[in-house]
């Protein structure tokens, strides 16, 4: 589990949940093994605790990320390592987590991500990018498996 002295108030860090009508077990699936389905191209993918994956978008943008938890249905926790170009830079160091909890046919997707706040200048577009990745992408990609 995510170490609670990590996390600051929640309304100072981007968080977003959604519940979705699939199971914990094809979340965690999308979350991992199916990042580029939903989210963006992966290379380098090592999906297990200690392991790394780099996101690659079409503008040529990075971001590459650290797996510090990965607890199978439940939990995932990554850390952003590095990323390019210099707008993408002000992410290193934050950690995203991501929680996942199955409750009858419904399965409920809490994302933080700790550093995504206000203050830094990437926010606005960062949110909305989130926005969109999670309540659209995501939703429908865990829906229609």
């Amino acid at each position: 589990m995510l170490n609670n002295n990590t996390v600051t108030h929640p309304n100072s860090n981007y968080h977003k949940q959604i519940e979705v009508s699939t199971t914990a077990k094809i979340v965690f699936n999308a979350l991992t093994d199916g990042i580029n389905l939903w989210w963006s191209n992966t290379s380098n993918s090592v999906q297990k605790e200690g392991g790394h994956f780099t996101i690659q978008f079409e503008n040529g943008y990075w971001l590459a990320f650290k797996i510090l938890e990965l607890t199978p249905n439940h939990e995932i926790v990554w850390k952003c390592i590095d990323g390019e170009p210099d707008f993408n830079k002000e992410w290193i160091g934050h950690v995203l987590h991501w929680e996942i909890i199955e409750n009858g046919s419904k399965t409920i997707i809490k994302f933080h991500q700790i550093g995504l706040s206000p203050i830094i200048k990437c926010y606005e577009v960062c949110s909305r990018t989130w926005d969109m990745f999670i309540t659209d992408r995501l939703k429908k990609h865990v829906e229609t498996r």
